[in-house]
């Protein structure tokens, strides 16, 4: 399953080890800003922050299941919500944590830490189903 995780960027050491974990049961995490780099020289400040909204917005659209760590604030990762929400009919949209407002209870599930997470993909999408999916 293609995975998107959503968080704060000053978050990101916090979630690496999360994205570990999910790789480990047979996932796909597709949220490469959890191991970005720095501004190439040869672009201005304003291309490389659209090429990174580009590269992310493609991310979560290509995202099967899309979760989103509610710790932290950060604007980047309630658009990415968004994005994500707007596919409501082709995705699946989770929050780990306590839901901060209105828009985070239109999620298909709320869970209440990573742990619970991880419980739920292996009994809902676990290798096994993964192995069978692919056959």
């Amino acid at each position: 399953m293609k995975i998107y995780l959503s968080a704060s960027f000053t978050q990101r050491l916090k979630i690496r080890p999360v994205r570990d974990k999910l790789w480990s049961l047979g996932h796909n995490v597709v949220s490469t800003w959890l191991d970005e780099t720095v501004r190439p020289d040869f672009l201005t400040e304003h291309e490389w922050q659209r090429k990174l909204a580009e590269k992310d917005r493609a991310e979560v659209l290509s995202a099967d299941l899309f979760i989103m760590d509610a710790d932290g604030i950060s604007t980047g990762k309630a658009v990415e919500l968004g994005l994500a929400l707007g596919q409501f009919h082709t995705k699946l949209v989770w929050i780990v944590g306590n839901p901060k407002h209105i828009f985070h209870h239109l999620v298909d599930e709320i869970l209440s830490d990573w742990e619970s997470c991880f419980k739920k993909l292996e009994t809902d999408f676990g290798i096994e189903t993964l192995k069978d999916a692919s056959t």
